[in-house]
């Protein structure tokens, strides 16, 4: 057990290096900006925080968000909790696709958008799209709208998070409620700790 936990951590070490270097390569990284300070999209306005970190071209990643769509969108509507969804940088291509989820989520702050585009970037992720080009004429083609904007706040918001949560795999979902943390990893465990909160019951 111990040699699984040295080599899931080491994994995660060197995705978030990765992470850092792409940043820093892509110019989105802001060394100006205030401790604290966020500007990573979120959806409701719960009590309970949840921040669901994934992959677009992570297998069970893909599998898992279209079913726990309907539970995330009832959490939402109902004000139990506020959702922030966190693209981890595991792969090669991925800060790139987060970069147009959060363009896109920029053009229209919808929940219903973001999934969308999230279901939209999934299927790109699957027919290898690698390049910005490419990516684009793929949202539009499904008449998906994007606004560019500064995104380093963002990426330095998601890299906080990264590090504050210890995310080691995914998928992974936080959850705080009443002043506690709560973790869960893999796709039954986090099903069954938001099916829970649609129960309103507190997660284990």
């Amino acid at each position: 057990m111990k040699e699984r936990s040295t080599h899931r951590m080491k994994i995660a070490a060197i995705g978030c290096a990765g992470f850092c270097i792409l940043v820093l390569m892509l110019g989105l990284v802001c060394p100006d900006c205030q401790a604290g300070e966020t500007a990573v999209p979120a959806f409701g306005e719960g009590r309970i925080n949840v921040r669901l970190y994934t992959d677009y071209f992570c297998p069970p990643c893909r599998e898992m968000e279209p079913d726990i769509e309907p539970i995330l969108t009832e959490l939402v509507r109902e004000k139990i909790i506020r959702l922030t969804f966190v693209d981890t940088p595991f792969y090669r291509s991925s800060s790139l696709y987060a970069r147009y989820f959060l363009y896109a989520v920029n053009e229209k702050t919808t929940l219903d958008n973001a999934f969308f585009v999230r279901r939209s970037l999934v299927e790109a992720s699957k027919k290898q799209i690698n390049d910005a080009q490419k990516l684009e004429a793929f949202l539009n083609e499904r008449k998906i709208g994007f606004r560019p904007y500064d995104v380093k706040p963002v990426f330095n918001s998601l890299s906080g998070y990264l590090k504050q949560d210890n995310i080691e795999k995914t998928p992974t979902c936080l959850i705080e409620a009443a002043g506690k943390q709560h973790k869960y990893e893999g796709r039954p465990d986090i099903t069954d700790a938001l099916d829970k909160l649609r129960q309103k019951k507190s997660p284990k």
